[in-house]
C-alpha cells in the first residue's frame, strides 16, 4: 500500500514556527550586517547590535526616526536628494545607495544600504533596511584595479621596450646574437642575420653554427662560446675578418659573454661583433700622419745630413772636372806634337829631331802633375761615390720610415731598427755615440713595421733630449751614450734603447704611460710618445715594456714582443 501522508498544496505557503522565528531572531542579533526594521510609515522600530556599532545609533536614538535621516547626512546627498529618496521609497520603490561616512567611532567608511518594503502575517506593511561596511571590498575592488591597471602598464612598457630594444639592436652599427647552452641560436639583431646571409634573423632561431655556411666568423664562434659556457668567463676583442654583405672585407671586434639564467651557471651567450673596419683605416691613417709628421720635425736635421755629403760630392766633381779639363790639353798638345813629328822631311819645315820630341813631350807632362793627379783623382771618386750612396742611404731611410705598412707582417727588425736609427741621426748626433748590436739572429718578426719604428724613434729623441737636457745642467758638453740593442729571447723578440741621460725618479716612471704627461717644457713635449708606444708594443703586439731608471744616469726601456703569432685563442677578460 503507498504513502497516504497527506501532502501540502504547492500552492499553499508554509507559515514559520515558533522556533523557526526565534532561530532567525538570534541570527539578526548575531549578523555582521547591520539591521532595522520599520513600522508602515517607515519609523523605526529595532535595530540590531551590528547597526548600533556601524552607526553610533543606541536604539532608544534610533526608535521612531526614519532610515534616511538617519543615515544620509553624509556631503554627496543634499537635503532635496534625500527627501527625493523618501518619496520613491513611499511609492514602494526599493533603495540601493552607496556613500562614504563614518562609522560609530568617527572612521571614514563605505557602507551600502539596502531599504525595502516588507509584508508582515495579516499583510501590514513594514520596512527592512540593511545596511554594510564594504570599506574593505571597496578598498580590494580599488586596489585590484589599481594593479590591474598596473599590470596593464607594465605589459604595454613592456612591449614598448621590447620594440625599442629591436629597433635599437636593427639600427646599432655592432651585430649582436644570443645562444642556449645547446649552442642553439635563441635570436639575434637584423645586422647580423645580413652577416650571416639571411635575410631574417628568425631564419637563425633554433639553428647551430653547423647548420649555417662555414665562414670565418662562425668558426670562430664555435671555439670560443664553448669555452664560456664552460668556464662561465668572457672573451673579449678577437679579431675577425668576415665578407660584408657588400662584398668588401669587414673586421670585427668578436666579445662573447656569458648569459645567466641564475647564479650558479650561464644560461647560454651573448655575442657583440663591433665593426672596426673604419677605425682600423682611421688608425693606419694617422699612424701614417704621425710618422710624416715626425718626418717633418726631422726635416731640417735630414737637409743638413743630405747637405754633407752632397757637399763634397760637389767639390770633388769639380776637382775632376777642373783635372780632365787639363789632362784634355795635354793630350791635344802631344797630339800636335805627334803629328809635327810625322810630317814630310821633304817639306819647307825641317823635321824634329828625336831630342826635340823628347823635350817637349817632358815638357807637357811636367806640367799635368801626374803624381798629383794620380793620387787625388781616384780618392775624389771614391769620396764621390760615398757622397751619393751617403744621399741614396738616407732617401731609402726616409722612404721606409715612412711608408704605411701593410698591416702584421713578417719585418726584417735589425733594418728597421736601422733605418730609423740613420732617420734620427741629426738629433743624437750632436749629443751623444750611437751604439748598436742587432742580434742577427732576430731575423723576421710578425710585427706592424710602421708603428713599431715610430716608437723606437720616439724612444731615441726622448734619449737624445735626456743627454741634452743632463749636459745643460752639469755644464759638461762630453758626448753621452745612446745603446740600441736587439735580442731573440725564447718566443719573444727584446728591442732595447738605453741612454746616459738624467733618468726619470719613481713617480715620474709610474706615470710615464699616461697621455698628455711629459717632463719636457712647454712646446718641446706632447706627452703622447710613450702613450703611443703603450698602445703600440701592449695593445696591438700583445707584449710588455719594462723600464729601468736611476736618476742621473739614465734609462732603458725594453719592448718585448712575440716572436710568432698564433692563431686567437679565447681568453677571459680582465675587471669583468
Amino acid at each position: 500500500m503507498g504513502d497516504v501522508t497527506p501532502q501540502p498544496a504547492d500552492t499553499e505557503p508554509l507559515a514559520p514556527s515558533d522556533e523557526a522565528m526565534r532561530r532567525l531572531g538570534a541570527s539578526a542579533l548575531l549578523s555582521p550586517l547591520g539591521l532595522a526594521i520599520t513600522d508602515a510609515v517607515g519609523r523605526v522600530e529595532w535595530v540590531n547590535p551590528a547597526f548600533t556599532r556601524q552607526t553610533g545609533l543606541s536604539l532608544a536614538n534610533a526608535v521612531g526616526r526614519h532610515p534616511l535621516d538617519l543615515l544620509l547626512p553624509a556631503r554627496e546627498f543634499t537635503p532635496d536628494e534625500v527627501e527625493r529618496l523618501q518619496r520613491e521609497l513611499a511609492a514602494g520603490g526599493r533603495l540601493h545607495l552607496e556613500f562614504d561616512t563614518e562609522d560609530g567611532v568617527g572612521t571614514p567608511c563605505r557602507i551600502s544600504l539596502r531599504l525595502g518594503p516588507g509584508a508582515g502575517e495579516d499583510t501590514v506593511r513594514y520596512f527592512v533596511l540593511l545596511i554594510e561596511d564594504i570599506t574593505e571590498r571597496r578598498d580590494s575592488a580599488e586596489e585590484a584595479q589599481r594593479t590591474a591597471a598596473r599590470a596593464e602598464a607594465v605589459v604595454h612598457e613592456l612591449h614598448a621596450e621590447r620594440e625599442l630594444l629591436a629597433s635599437v639592436l636593427s639600427t646599432i652599427p655592432h651585430v649582436v646574437f644570443w645562444k642556449d647552452t645547446e649552442h642553439r641560436y635563441l635570436g639575434c639583431n637584423q645586422p647580423y642575420a645580413r652577416l650571416r646571409g639571411l635575410s631574417s634573423d628568425k631564419d637563425l632561431v633554433g639553428r647551430r653554427e653547423g647548420d649555417l655556411s662555414q665562414d670565418e666568423l662562425g668558426l670562430l664562434i664555435a671555439q670560443i662560446e664553448g669555452h664560456v659556457l664552460d668556464s662561465g668567463t668572457p672573451v673579449v676583442d678577437q679579431a675577425v675578418t668576415v665578407q660584408g654583405p657588400d662584398g668588401h672585407a669587414q673586421m670585427l671586434l668578436l666579445s662573447v659573454l656569458p648569459r645567466h639564467a641564475d647564479a650558479s651557471a650561464p644560461g647560454g651567450v651573448i655575442g657583440v661583433g663591433a665593426d672596426v673596419t673604419r677605425i682600423t683605416a682611421l688608425e693606419r691613417q694617422l699612424a701614417q700622419a704621425t710618422r710624416l709628421e715626425s718626418i717633418g720635425q726631422l726635416a731640417a736635421g735630414l737637409a743638413h745630413e743630405i747637405n754633407t755629403p752632397v757637399q763634397y760630392v760637389s767639390d770633388n766633381v769639380l776637382f775632376l772636372a777642373d783635372s780632365f779639363t787639363d789632362v784634355l790639353e795635354a793630350l791635344r798638345s802631344i797630339a800636335n806634337v805627334a803629328r809635327g813629328a810625322e810630317q814630310d822631311p821633304r817639306g819647307d819645315a825641317q823635321a824634329p829631331t828625336v831630342a826635340d820630341l823628347r823635350a817637349r813631350l817632358s815638357l807637357l807632362v811636367d806640367g799635368l802633375d801626374l803624381d798629383f793627379l794620380g793620387t787625388e783623382i781616384p780618392s775624389a771618386l771614391e769620396q764621390t761615390l760615398e757622397g751619393v750612396a751617403r744621399v741614396a742611404e738616407i732617401v731609402r731611410a726616409m722612404k721606409e720610415f715612412s711608408h704605411p705598412g701593410q698591416g702584421r707582417t713578417e719585418t726584417d727588425l735589425n733594418r728597421a731598427v736601422e733605418t730609423t736609427v740613420q732617420v734620427s741621426r741629426n738629433e743624437w748626433k750632436y749629443v751623444a755615440e750611437m751604439e748598436m748590436d742587432l742580434d742577427p739572429g732576430a731575423g723576421l718578426v710578425p710585427c706592424y713595421e710602421g708603428e713599431l719604428k715610430q716608437v723606437i724613434l720616439n724612444l731615441l729623441v726622448n734619449a737624445a733630449h735626456a743627454i741634452a737636457e743632463k749636459q745643460q745642467r752639469s755644464g759638461d758638453s762630453a758626448q753621452g751614450r745612446i745603446g740600441v740593442s736587439t735580442r731573440r729571447v725564447g718566443d719573444t723578440i727584446q728591442i732595447s734603447v738605453s741612454d746616459t741621460g738624467t733618468g726619470m725618479d719613481e713617480a715620474t716612471r709610474l706615470r710615464i704611460f699616461d697621455p698628455f704627461f711629459t717632463t719636457k717644457e712647454v712646446g718641446k713635449g706632447t706627452g703622447q710618445g710613450l702613450a703611443m708606444a703603450h698602445s703600440c708594443v701592449v695593445g696591438k703586439h700583445g707584449g710588455s715594456i719594462e723600464v729601468d731608471s736611476v736618476v742621473g744616469e739614465g734609462t732603458t726601456f725594453r719592448l718585448i714582443i712575440p716572436a710568432t703569432v698564433e692563431a686567437p685563442q679565447p681568453e677571459p677578460m680582465t675587471g669583468w
